[in-house]
C-alpha cells in the first residue's frame, strides 16, 4: 500500500492541532500521577525514617527496608518504583484504548475517514503517538518525578548523604528476579537474595522476564483491539471482558488439571531430571511462550488495523 511521508506529516500536524487539548490532558494526567506517587513515597519514607531514628518504630514490619535505622533505609525506593510501574502500565492500557478516539462520535468519524491520507498512514500515526509516544511520555514523567524526589531529599537532608535514583529503581524492578528479591524475599529472615553469587537459575529468570514483557505487550494490544471494535467506553468494556474471560479460563484450567491429574508427571518423575536438564527445559519453555504470546499481540495489532480499514460513519455498534 502507498505510504507517502508528506501526507503522513500533514495528517499528524492536523491531528495534533485538532486534538491538542486531549493530548495535553493525557500528558498532564500522566505526569501528575507519577509526581503524586513519588511524593507519597517521599513522605512515607520520611515519616518512617524519622520515627525509626527517634526510636518510635521497630519490628519485623520494617525488615523490608534494609538499614532502616540509617539513611540507606530512606533511600530504599523499590516499593515506590513498583507503584510507578503499576501506574505506567495502567496508563499504557489507557493510551492503547484511546488510539481511535477520533472515531468516538459521528462528526469525528466523518472528518477522520474523509481526510486525504491512506488508512495505513492514519493508523500508523495513531499507533506511534498513543503507543510509542505514550511509552516515551511515561519515561519523561518518571524523570520529572525522580527530579522532584531528589530535590526534596536534598532540601530535607542535605547533600552529604546523596539520593538514590527513582528512575534507576524502576528500571531495576523491570527484572522479575529483582522483584522477587526486593519485595517477596526481603522480609523473610535467613533467605539469601536469588542473585547472590553465581546462580544457575539466573537464565530462567531472564527467560521469564522476556515472557513477562511479551505478556504485557499482548495485554496492551488487547486494549488497542477493544478500541478498534468499540469507540466509546471501550476501556471499561475491555477490562470487564478480560475479567470474565480470565475467570472462565481459570475454571477451565482447573477442570482440565483435575481431569488429567492421573496422566501428569509425578514428583518422582520430575526428580529423575538432572538440574541442568530442568533449567534448560524451563528456559526453552519460557522463550517459546514469549514468542507465541508476542505473535498473538502482533496479530491483535494487525486486527486493529484491519478493523480500522472497515470503519464506517454510522453503524449499529458505534452510533
Amino acid at each position: 500500500m502507498n505510504f507517502n511521508k508528506e501526507r503522513f506529516a500533514n495528517f499528524a500536524t492536523y491531528d495534533l492541532t485538532i486534538n491538542k487539548s486531549f493530548y495535553r490532558n493525557m500528558a498532564i494526567v500522566t505526569v501528575a500521577g507519577a509526581i503524586c506517587i513519588a511524593l507519597i513515597g517521599f513522605f512515607a519514607r520520611y515519616s518512617m525514617y524519622s520515627s525509626i531514628i527517634n526510636g518510635g518504630m521497630s519490628g519485623p514490619a520494617y525488615a523490608y527496608t534494609p538499614g532502616a535505622d540509617s539513611f540507606e533505609g530512606y533511600n530504599w525506593m523499590y516499593i515506590t518504583a513498583l507503584y510507578e510501574l503499576g501506574f505506567f502500565l495502567i496508563m499504557l492500557e489507557i493510551f492503547a484504548g484511546c488510539w481511535a478516539h477520533n472515531l468516538r462520535n459521528k462528526q469525528g468519524r466523518i472528518m477522520e475517514l474523509t481526510l486525504p491520507a491512506t488508512n495505513l498512514e492514519k493508523f500508523t500515526w495513531h499507533a506511534l503517538l498513543m503507543l510509542t509516544g505514550g511509552l516515551i511520555l511515561c519515561i519523561v514523567s518518571l524523570l520529572v518525578a525522580d527530579g522532584l524526589n531528589a530535590l526534596l531529599t536534598l532540601i530535607t537532608y542535605g547533600t552529604e548523604n546523596g539520593v538514590t535514583s527513582l528512575t534507576a529503581s524502576v528500571f531495576e524492578m523491570c527484572s522479575y528476579k529483582n522483584i522477587i528479591n526486593t519485595v517477596f524475599l526481603r522480609g523473610i529472615s535467613g533467605v539469601p537474595p536469588i542473585n547472590a553469587g553465581e546462580n544457575p537459575t539466573d537464565p530462567v529468570f531472564d527467560a521469564f522476564t522476556v515472557f513477562l514483557f511479551s505478556t504485557i505487550f499482548c495485554h496492551i494490544m488487547i486494549y488497542a483491539l477493544g478500541n478498534a471494535f468499540k469507540y466509546k467506553y471501550n476501556i471499561i468494556l475491555t477490562y470487564v471482558a478480560l475479567q470474565v474471560l480470565g475467570t472462565i479460563g481459570s475454571v477451565l484450567f482447573f477442570i482440565c488439571l483435575a481431569a488429567g491429574a492421573s496422566n501428569m508427571p509425578t514428583l518422582t518423575d520430575l526428580s529423575s531430571l538432572s538440574e541442568d536438564d530442568a533449567i534448560q527445559a524451563a528456559i526453552i519453555t519460557f522463550y517459546v511462550l514469549a514468542v507465541v504470546v508476542f505473535a498473538i499481540g502482533a496479530f491483535f495489532l494487525w486486527w486493529s488495523y484491519n478493523r480500522y480499514t472497515k470503519a464506517q460513519i454510522t453503524s449499529s455498534f458505534n452510533k
